[in-house]
């Protein structure tokens, strides 16, 4: 078996691309997972409906694509995506042949692999509120990238796992700390997931958002952070091969 795991995306489709059929054909690989932030837009109207500032918004290059997606890839939603594009997916599903969202909290089996996902970040005035239903207006896009309580419920009964998808760090990413993190970043990570994680002890843990490398072996679980794939590709992809997985150096 072996993975490729990328960081978020940010729209950079080609590149992307470019790089799982790199990776592919140094050796073959079986399945590509991202940890949301991919940014699947396709027009002018998905593009309204990420919450970001009208400034950043852009189309990015999902919309080039052409050829067929080159291998098995999962992706969860993080907070900076075209929710109109995934929230008509709640349980997940395929945006085209070998590209696959796993709802806002979902499980996939790749053969003897567990392999499951949270998509959204933390928000405390959301987690306890009522999910609005698509359709909505790009108003309400904001509110669609926060993850709810019933979705934790929903993944916390999934153990075993072998790898677990989230956009969000961990607290537990704060044992990971490095002198030069940003002063500002007082204490890493949102609690409900890292209870999430506690309870789930999944054998890898793999998340973005922060654009910031890190790893951290937390009991039985690897906990693996993402850079920004835009910025520093080759701090936003890792590898897992062999039997049992284990990290390519």
């Amino acid at each position: 078996m072996r993975i490729a795991v990328f960081g978020d995306i940010h729209g950079h489709w080609i590149s992307f691309r470019d790089t799982v059929l790199r990776l592919h054909g140094e050796a073959p690989l079986d399945l590509v997972l991202q940890v949301g932030d991919a940014q699947p837009i396709r027009n002018e109207l998905d593009s309204a409906y990420m919450p970001v500032p009208e400034r950043y918004r852009a189309l990015g290059e999902y919309a080039l694509i052409q050829d067929p997606w080159p291998v098995p890839t999962l992706f969860i939603g993080g907070n900076h995506e075209p929710w109109n594009v995934l929230e008509a997916l709640p349980e997940g599903g395929y945006l085209q042949p070998n590209l696959e969202y796993l709802g806002r909290s979902g499980l996939r089996t790749f053969g003897p692999l567990r392999i499951a996902g949270l998509s959204g970040v933390h928000s405390p005035r959301a987690i306890d509120n009522p999910r609005q239903r698509w359709p909505f207006p790009p108003a309400q896009a904001r509110d669609a990238s926060y993850y709810r309580r019933e979705d934790l419920k929903r993944l916390a009964r999934l153990a075993p796992l072998d790898v677990l998808l989230l956009h969000e760090w961990p607290p537990q990413m704060e044992d990971a700390r490095k002198l030069d993190w940003p002063r500002h970043w007082e204490r890493v990570g949102s609690e409900p997931l890292g209870q999430l994680v506690s309870t789930l002890k999944p054998r890898f843990v793999f998340c973005g958002h922060m654009h910031c490398p890190a790893q951290v072996q937390v009991g039985p679980s690897t906990l693996v952070a993402l850079d920004d794939f835009g910025s520093r590709p080759d701090q936003a992809v890792a590898v897992l091969e062999g039997c049992p997985l284990a990290l390519r150096p």
